[in-house]
């Protein structure tokens, strides 16, 4: 098991390799054919890879992107072959010749080995807002 975990945790820390490399091909490798894309945008609940694929190919024009990660948490699934994680980013780049940054974005996943490969099966991308959507009083 140490040995799978070990294995999710690097594919996870590559798994924007893509970007990297403004790589379609590889990003097609990241993801599984069925896989699920929920973004940070409303209109962001990609399923499927014909679904996803619009969207990598114009985040692409994304230069010199940076991915800086932070509080990753796994749980491996007891087969070895699957793996849910969570994690926050903060993330730097290029577009249009002008600097951005998004930070303390919230990353969440789950990831499946098939055939050898590590793959994305659901990615979800999330940044917190100040207030609650449904307010409520936490107690202290």
């Amino acid at each position: 098991m140490e040995k799978a975990t070990q294995e999710a945790n690097d594919f996870i820390a590559s798994q924007f390799d893509f970007f990297t490399e403004s790589s379609l091909e590889l990003a097609k490798e990241t993801f599984t054919e069925d896989a699920i894309l929920i973004g940070t945008d409303a209109a962001e609940y990609l399923s499927g890879w014909a679904e996803i694929e619009p969207s990598v190919e114009a985040q692409l024009a994304i230069k010199d992107p940076v991915f800086s990660a932070r509080k990753l948490n796994v749980v491996m699934a007891d087969g070895g072959d699957m793996a849910s994680y969570t994690q926050e980013l903060d993330f730097t780049f290029n577009i249009g010749g002008e600097a951005g940054e998004v930070n303390n974005v919230r990353n969440s996943g789950v990831i499946k080995k098939i055939d050898g490969q590590w793959k994305i099966v659901q990615i979800h991308w999330s940044i917190g807002l100040e207030g609650q959507a449904v307010e409520y009083e936490i107690p202290e």
